[in-house]
């Protein structure tokens, strides 16, 4: 999957807010007149569930660069020749890992569960004489955006997914730790664990972070002027 334009997605999404901001009270008064409440609470519910997942991911993150940290931690502190606890603290990053990576096969589900929903939202507007212009210009346009976030989320939590994956023991991650335990001259480095390599995972993690953190802030903003434009009509 390529990466994807995350400045271009942020300045589209940008403007999609804009105009629900500007546009607000004639999309009031378009669906009080042609009751199209149900489709703004359908792209308001699309934009939850993308927010949910960035939440969770987020999270998640926050979990992993912890156990990185103190994985870099211990390294240094084996280097250098203190105690350490490597063991058990890499068990329990595979641990988290790989619950996280089952949970983001579930998220990654449910995100490309919603494009059959948006073509069937998008084919009923499209059959409604009444929509006026107004309505049809910048519901749809914010429903088009959600569809390019919630394609730039589902590769970002891939994104994630294949860095949990990272690293990888050179002689297989029992027999080298068993091998460690065995041997006073075994190290965490002559496994395939470094300090470098646990810096570069965590790098890649954070600008992950950041560019999840722009696009909650915006669905946040997105969701806020939905339901302020659904109020009045409820």
């Amino acid at each position: 999957m390529s990466r994807p334009n995350f400045d271009a997605l942020r300045e589209l999404h940008d403007c999609a807010n804009d105009r629900l901001h500007i546009h607000s009270p004639t999309i009031q008064q378009a669906l009080v007149n042609h009751q199209q409440e149900r489709w703004v609470h359908e792209i308001s519910e699309s934009a939850l569930r993308i927010l949910d997942v960035c939440s969770s991911t987020k999270d998640g993150i926050l979990i992993v660069k912890q156990q990185l940290q103190d994985l870099q931690s211990t390294i240094r502190r084996t280097t250098v020749g203190g105690e350490t606890g490597f063991e058990s603290k890499l068990a329990a990053y595979r641990l988290y890992r790989k619950k996280l990576r089952k949970e983001m096969v579930k998220w990654l589900q449910s995100l490309k569960g919603m494009k059959k929903k948006k073509k069937k939202k998008k084919k009923a507007i499209m059959e409604s004489d009444r929509v006026s212009v107004v309505v049809d210009d910048n519901l749809m346009a914010v429903g088009n955006v959600l569809g390019e976030v919630r394609e730039t989320t589902i590769s970002i939590v891939d994104s994630l997914k294949s860095l949990l994956s990272i690293p990888r023991t050179k002689c297989g991650s029992s027999l080298g730790l068993k091998l460690m335990r065995m041997s006073n001259q075994g190290s965490v480095c002559e496994l395939g664990y470094d300090e470098k390599t646990f810096e570069a995972v965590e790098m890649a993690i954070d600008d992950i972070g950041f560019e999840l953190d722009c696009i909650f802030r915006r669905l946040i903003q997105t969701r806020v002027s939905l339901l302020n434009i659904l109020s009045p009509a409820t």
